[in-house]
């Protein structure tokens, strides 16, 4: 199972291209990756591999009693992109956002316009794009950007389930939407991008991001930092072999080649957690002595 912004690198490219290059199969599942994370913990879903978005899911299985997982690898960084398709009655506006002739939050902010996200307590990208508008009150040095924009942090008439959130706005349901860079270009949308100190992609600006949070219904707060995509096998997987070929294949040139073709800025792969449960292989790639 893989974060809902991955559905069509996993099931065009990654998918695909592992099944022919190894001879395992494949079964993929996008949502969103706290929502996948809830899942495990209910027995609703048991995957062999999980790739989330950000760290925060997999480590809410790690802490988790009894214990899910056991480490992750992170590998790759996103970008949050400000997404959008000609369909939309503001498109000479956004436009003109994105070639820096309008200031994009004042595009956002026209009553009439219809912006979509993800729920916050279901997926990491729908926390961050309140964390972001929150870090934008900073950047810009005013403080109801994010106010203008989301209204209420669960405003109803913005979240969509992450995989329905690009289908409404590629039909014209909505005006823009918060997304991934990597979504956006594997989808081949319009996008505006935001400032470096507010789209959450540079590790240079993570005391900045470190700023702004989002706090759960479960009282866990989660502050701003950079959106790392993170992987690891399940404590409970029945096909631990294949899922290390599978993560060794994620992990390789060519899986880091297919990722950065849709978007996505591979990144030296770093292990958090327990070092010692992880298998050697993928010991031996996150070390470089394997491609």
């Amino acid at each position: 199972m893989y974060a809902g912004s991955l559905l069509k690198t996993f099931e065009s490219a990654l998918g695909p291209s592992f099944q022919k290059d190894t001879g395992y199969g494949y079964l993929g599942e996008g949502r969103g990756s706290l929502q996948i994370a809830n899942m495990i913990i209910d027995e609703q879903r048991t995957p062999d591999v999980f790739i989330s978005a950000g760290r925060i899911p997999i480590l809410k299985l790690i802490d988790h009693n009894p214990v899910l997982a056991q480490w992750l690898v992170k590998f790759a960084s996103a970008e949050l992109v400000i997404a959008y398709t000609p369909n939309s009655a503001f498109f000479n506006s956004l436009e003109k956002a994105r070639k820096g002739q309008l200031m994009w939050y004042e595009v956002l902010s026209n009553d009439r316009f219809r912006f979509g996200r993800t729920d916050p307590e279901l997926d990491p990208m729908g926390y961050y794009t309140i964390i972001s508008a929150k870090l934008a009150n900073l950047y810009y040095g005013d403080q109801k950007i994010k106010e203008r924009i989301l209204g209420d942090d669960r405003n109803p008439d913005q979240i969509f389930p992450e995989e329905a959130l690009k289908t409404a706005l590629e039909s014209g349901q909505i005006d823009a939407a918060a997304s991934y860079k990597h979504e956006a270009v594997a989808r081949g949308l319009l996008y505006i991008t935001l400032p470096k100190e507010i789209n959450l992609s540079n590790l240079t600006f993570s005391n900045f991001y470190s700023q702004a949070y989002y706090t759960l219904r479960t009282g866990q707060t989660i502050y701003g930092e950079p959106i790392l995509f993170s992987n690891t096998i399940l404590k409970t997987s029945r096909n631990i072999d294949e899922s290390i070929v599978f993560v060794k294949f994620l992990l390789s040139e060519k899986g880091q080649h297919l990722l950065k073709n849709d978007g996505l800025n591979p990144i030296k792969p770093s292990i958090e957690g327990d070092f010692e449960k992880v298998p050697s292989v993928i010991k031996s790639v996150v070390a470089g002595d394997q491609k």
